[in-house]
């Protein structure tokens, strides 16, 4: 009896083993990153420190695939790593606060994107947090656009198109389409994740010659090369150690700060003509900048003349209130545009007789702010 007593003992302590496990590796974890505030000193100790010593039960990193390296945290076994966990969880954390509380806007929308491909690690979906910060709005120094910072040569090659009314790199569904294609082929080129990932930010022909130049064929050897640029070769260690705060918000203390905006549930509403978001605010009462962050792919505030079935994404209970009221919401009908450019001595009247149009019309589908000035060389749409 006294046997079996023990035999059942120690089978409870192994199952409870894992979580022990884990909950110590969440300690020792946590101990490490308790302040807010940079200090040179701490972050030396970090990128330093002995995994083995000072990090309970910290599952072995070797040959391990990049994405299960960030589950398991054994990733944090590379001091580069830590050195970027230490610096977001610091001088960085407003900023990661930030990217957390806009990535409710998208971030739904985008995981169901991932989950039907199926071909491509899910938490992907995660690289805006580096990319843009989860702004669709915003603009990379070489002048990549959108959550996925797709510069215009690459944006062009994978089909998302810019012109007045709509820039598609900041469209949340067509871009991260594009960016699952993109990095589906680099990692079929490449073979890994991180190498992958580091052609998405350097170029694959950059990490090619990189590879070749020094005979190596995996990411952390090439990084210990120094054959890649800086900002290459800090891309895949910053991507995982945001991809570790994100997914260990309350383990780093962040959770409590972060209060994340989520509109609720969201539809699409299929237009048979353009609309401006101005009047759709009017009608149904909604925030302006709501309308524009729930369709960051608008350049201006009309939706593209061009597309029919045009889909604005807006709260589920304005979108009623619009299909009850269509006749208010559609000022502007039309079958076809006219693209013209404005010769010496037009006004608008004028181009309007010339067209058969109204120039109301005419105002309205170019957002014209002053009617009585267009000048030579103005390029103006013209509704038929």
């Amino acid at each position: 009896m006294k046997r079996l007593k023990y035999y059942i003992i120690t089978v409870v302590l192994i199952a409870a083993m894992p979580a022990f496990q884990k909950a110590s590796l969440s300690w020792s974890l946590m101990n490490l990153f308790v302040s807010n505030t940079y200090n040179e000193q701490e972050l030396k100790y970090i990128v330093e420190l002995d995994p083995d010593k000072d990090l309970y039960f910290l599952p072995s990193l070797k040959n391990k695939a990049f994405f299960d390296a960030v589950e398991d945290l054994s990733i944090c076994r590379n001091a580069e790593v830590r050195k970027y966990l230490y610096i977001y969880l610091t001088t960085g954390r407003q900023y990661v606060v930030k990217s957390i509380e806009r990535s409710g806007l998208y971030l739904d929308t985008m995981e169901k994107i991932v989950r039907k491909d199926g071909e491509i690690p899910e938490d992907i979906v995660l690289l805006p947090l580096l990319e843009s910060g989860f702004n669709p709005f915003a603009v990379s120094r070489s002048r990549a656009v959108g959550l996925w910072q797709f510069l215009a040569s690459t944006s062009g090659i994978l089909g998302l198109q810019s012109n007045r009314w709509v820039d598609e790199r900041r469209d949340v569904e067509k871009s991260t389409r594009a960016a699952i294609r993109h990095l589906k082929t680099l990692h079929s080129i490449f073979k890994s994740w991180d190498l992958a990932l580091a052609a998405y930010n350097g170029g694959a022909g950059h990490v090619k010659r990189a590879m070749l130049k020094t005979g190596t064929d995996t990411f952390w050897d090439l990084h210990g090369t120094g054959a890649l640029r800086q900002e290459t070769a800090e891309y895949v260690a910053r991507y995982a150690a945001l991809m570790v705060i994100y997914k260990n918000r309350r383990l780093f203390g962040i959770d409590d700060e972060i209060s994340p905006f989520k509109p609720g549930d969201t539809e699409g509403l299929a237009l048979r003509y353009p609309v401006n978001l101005r009047n759709v605010a009017a009608i149904t009462g909604a925030d302006i900048e709501l309308l524009r962050k729930l369709n960051p792919e608008l350049s201006g505030n009309l939706t593209p003349p061009y597309e029919k079935n045009y889909h604005l994404r807006l709260p589920a209970e304005l979108k009623k209130k619009l299909e009850a009221d269509d006749k208010k919401l559609y000022r502007l009908k039309f079958s076809s545009i006219t693209r013209h450019t404005v010769r010496k001595g037009e006004c608008l009247s004028s181009i309007a007789r010339r067209y058969g149009a109204s120039t109301r019309g005419i105002i309205l589908l170019n957002e014209i702010g002053n009617p009585g000035y267009i000048y030579p060389g103005q390029t103006l749409y013209i509704p038929n």
